[in-house]
C-alpha cells in the first residue's frame, strides 16, 4: 500500500508545480500587455488579475508588490539573450568562437540579442519613465543596466579573443552600449524612424564595427 501512495503524491506535486508556473506566466503576460498599453502607473493589480483570469489576491501571493511584478516583466522580456552565464558555457559560445573573424562574431552576437532588444525596448521605456519619480524603480533600472553591462563585457571579450580592438575593453563596453546594445538606438531606428529590422541590424553592426574593430 505505501508503494501506491508515494507515486500519487509525486504526481500531485508535479501537477501543482506546473499549475503555479502557468499561473505565474499568465500574470507576467497580462502585466506586460497592460504596462505597454496603459503605462505602469495606470495599470492596476485588479486589471492585471482580470486579464490573467486570476484573483488579485493570487497576484499579490505570487509577486508580493507591483514593483516586483514589473521586475518579473523586465526579466521575462530579457529571457533568451546571451547572459553572463550563457556566454561562458554552451552551444552559443562554441558557435561564436568557431568564427575566426571579429566581424562575423559581431554579426552572430547581434543576431542573438536582436529579438531581446525588440521585446525589451517598450518595457525599458516604461521603467525609465517611472524611475524619474519612483526611487525603487530607479534602483531597479540601475540594477538591470549593471547586469546588462556585465553581460556586454563578456561579449566584448569574445571580440577581443579574435583580434585587437580599437580601444580598451572598458571603453569598448561603453561605446557599444551607447551605439547599439542599449535599446534606445534600435528602437529609435525601427519605431521612431520606421526602419526595417534588417536595415537597422545592418546599420548598427556597421557602426559598432567601425567604432570597435580595426580596419579590415
Amino acid at each position: 500500500m505505501p508503494e501506491e501512495v508515494k507515486p500519487r503524491r509525486q504526481y500531485r506535486s508535479a501537477a501543482r508545480t506546473r499549475q503555479r508556473e502557468a499561473t505565474r506566466a499568465a500574470i507576467v503576460d497580462a502585466a506586460t500587455a497592460g504596462f505597454i498599453e496603459n503605462g505602469y502607473p495606470a495599470t492596476t493589480i485588479a486589471q492585471i488579475a482580470a486579464r490573467a483570469q486570476v484573483s488579485a489576491e493570487t497576484v499579490y501571493a505570487v509577486f508580493g508588490t507591483k514593483r516586483d511584478l514589473l521586475r518579473a516583466v523586465v526579466e521575462g522580456a530579457s529571457a533568451g539573450a546571451p547572459s553572463t552565464d550563457a556566454w561562458q558555457t554552451g552551444d552559443w559560445l562554441a558557435l561564436v568562437r568557431a568564427e575566426p573573424t571579429q566581424r562575423r562574431r559581431l554579426e552572430l552576437i547581434t543576431d542573438a540579442t536582436r529579438d531581446v532588444l525588440r521585446r525589451v525596448a517598450p518595457i525599458d521605456e516604461i521603467v525609465r519613465s517611472v524611475a524619474a519619480s519612483d526611487p525603487d524603480i530607479a534602483e531597479l533600472q540601475s540594477e538591470l543596466e549593471r547586469r546588462r553591462r556585465s553581460d556586454l563585457r563578456g561579449l566584448v571579450q569574445l571580440l577581443a579573443e579574435a583580434g585587437p580592438l580599437r580601444l580598451s575593453i572598458d571603453h569598448a563596453v561603453d561605446l557599444w552600449w551607447a551605439l547599439g546594445h542599449s535599446t534606445g538606438p534600435y528602437r529609435s531606428l525601427t519605431v521612431d524612424r520606421g526602419w526595417s529590422d534588417r536595415r537597422a541590424r545592418t546599420a548598427l553592426i556597421d557602426v559598432v564595427a567601425r567604432a570597435l574593430l580595426p580596419d579590415a
